[in-house]
């Protein structure tokens, strides 16, 4: 998935265009006719050899100044694991999340919609055999101390006899966060640990 944005070029920046090239003049040329490179830069942002009217002239868009935020996985819920006794060879299986995702589409005045993805894995440990093992996945949206969203889902895989583990996929659309001041989280973790929002590891 991709947030990068297409950005036009900044009208502050074209003025220094002239910069290191040799005969740059500053203003037009004695006859009151605007000079070579007054013409190009006009070409150059406007596709005109004459500008627009000001009132006609490009205005800059907040939404090209967007960031969409990144993902958090909350302290305590990269993986769930079952095992039947204190140590390592008594795991049965654990169920991690290897990866983490979004996409925004901006809506206006810092609104947007959001798209988050997670891959993970299911891992049969020693104590474990073949067979379907799945956890809760949560994803929680929040500003400041508003919560925008908050979606659980079932995550997982079946394990065939034979086979040490299984790869899965989930993703979370249709989110919407509106306009507002404050930072954004997104934060996703599986089991108990999706309710600690503490910052663990960011995507």
């Amino acid at each position: 998935m991709s947030d990068a944005l297409l950005r036009r070029p900044s009208l502050l920046a074209l003025p220094f265009l002239c910069l290191g090239l040799a005969g740059c003049g500053s203003s037009g040329s004695s006859s009151g006719q605007p000079s070579t490179m007054q013409t190009l830069g006009n070409v150059l942002m406007f596709q005109s050899t004459t500008p627009p009217p000001p009132d006609q002239l490009p205005k800059d868009d907040p939404d090209e100044q967007f960031i969409c935020p990144e993902v958090i996985i909350a302290d305590g819920g990269a993986a769930v694991r079952a095992q039947s006794g204190p140590d390592s060879g008594s795991l049965r299986h654990q169920i991690s999340i290897l990866n983490v995702a979004r996409e925004c589409t901006p809506t206006g005045n810092g609104g947007f919609r959001l798209k988050v993805g997670v891959e993970g894995r299911v891992l049969l440990g020693p104590a474990g055999g073949a067979g379907s093992y799945g956890a809760t996945l949560t994803t929680l949206v929040s500003r400041g101390t508003t919560q925008i969203a908050r979606r659980s889902a079932r995550v997982g895989g079946t394990v065939a006899s034979g086979q040490g583990g299984v790869d899965f996929s989930h993703v979370e659309d249709g989110i919407v966060v509106p306009a507002g001041r404050g930072d954004v989280e997104i934060i996703v973790g599986l089991g108990a640990g999706a309710a600690t929002p503490a910052r663990s590891r960011r995507r």
